[in-house]
């Protein structure tokens, strides 16, 4: 009997504390997440690159976390209004955005009238992209690496160069690599690159700021040709373009791509998505669609991603700065 009694109080103690364990989940926490559509906000057109490349990273996510993540396109304000839209919504891991370099650009930028700070206003989840910029440059330009490109500027100092307007990332990459090259050039704002290698094919300008992918087509026609990227490595897909660090020139340069959530949201759904994010990133299905795409390969977890955040906010202040263009107060 004593020993019956012995492993009844026992079994009454570990159902107990088994219980007990099992009250203290909440719906907040990682096991319970996540339970619903997660809804993915964008802040441009859909089909264009950032959609393009969003829709990809979050179908190879949905596997992973066994719920569907339905974009919603809302676009304006260089991705802004998609993100001021996400951040109301509850910290709950059920929505988050895609922001990109613009947004440090727009913290610093006097001509910005709106802005956020992604190193304190969102939840960081990863870094899945880096298109390199490039430069394309018209079919008879007398040089074909950037070198060439740096030896002409100086010796013909305010050729025109095309870019997107003062508010964009591409425009002051031309910025940087002035000061970079100590070189002077004119840049010529337009509302889009498109708009900038067509003026670029009918010989309107020097070059114009552009990825391989987005210059593809001049480039099959014969009417461009782009003479470097500023990536660690070749693309895939656009092999045959050298990098600027083989023609010399120290510069990694261009717009990123991150997912975010609202401020404030658990550690616990944070991971569940961070793993998610990168489980997606290295999936062979990912890998294959930036290999044949042209989009540049860059995954950072929080961790990383939280330093290299650091590292672009430094850039754009000391460049907002040293052109007279940072907003005031800052």
């Amino acid at each position: 009997m004593k020993k019956s009694m012995f492993f009844f109080i026992l079994l009454v103690c570990v159902v107990g504390m088994v219980w007990g364990a099992a009250s203290k989940e909440t719906p907040t926490t990682a096991k319970a997440f996540p339970t619903k559509p997660i809804d993915v906000y964008v802040g441009f057109a859909a089909g264009g690159g950032t959609d393009v490349l969003v829709r990809q990273i979050v179908r190879n996510m949905e596997p992973v976390l066994g719920t569907s993540m339905p974009v919603k396109n809302i676009n304006g304000a260089g991705g802004l209004l998609a993100i001021n839209e996400m951040m109301v919504k509850p910290a709950d891991g059920y929505s988050i955005a895609v922001i990109l370099g613009n947004q440090f650009l727009q913290k610093y930028y006097q001509g910005q009238e709106s802005w956020m700070d992604p190193l304190v206003d969102v939840s960081l989840l990863g870094v899945f992209n880096q298109d390199p910029w490039g430069i394309a440059v018209h079919k008879n330009a007398p040089f074909d690496d950037i070198q060439g490109f740096i030896d002409y500027a100086k010796k013909n100092p305010n050729v025109l160069v095309g870019a997107g307007s003062p508010g964009t990332l591409y425009y002051w990459t031309w910025e940087a690599l002035m000061r970079a090259a100590d070189i002077e050039l004119t840049i010529v704002p337009f509302g889009g690159t498109a708009l900038s290698l067509s003026a670029l094919a009918g010989n309107e300008l020097m070059a114009a700021g552009a990825s391989p992918s987005e210059a593809d087509a001049l480039m099959s026609a014969g009417l461009v040709k782009m003479i470097g990227v500023a990536s660690e490595t070749r693309l895939k897909a656009y092999s045959w373009v050298p990098t600027f660090l083989e023609g010399g020139f120290d510069m990694v340069i261009g717009p990123w791509r991150a997912l975010v959530g609202p401020k404030g949201m658990p550690a616990e759904i944070i991971e569940v998505l961070e793993n998610a994010l990168k489980e997606a990133y290295y999936s062979e299905n990912f890998q294959n669609f930036i290999d044949d795409q042209g989009f540049g390969p860059l995954y950072l977890d929080t961790k990383d991603g939280y330093e290299f955040f650091k590292e672009e906010n430094t850039f754009f202040y000391e460049i907002m700065k040293e052109s007279g263009e940072l907003r005031k107060g800052m």
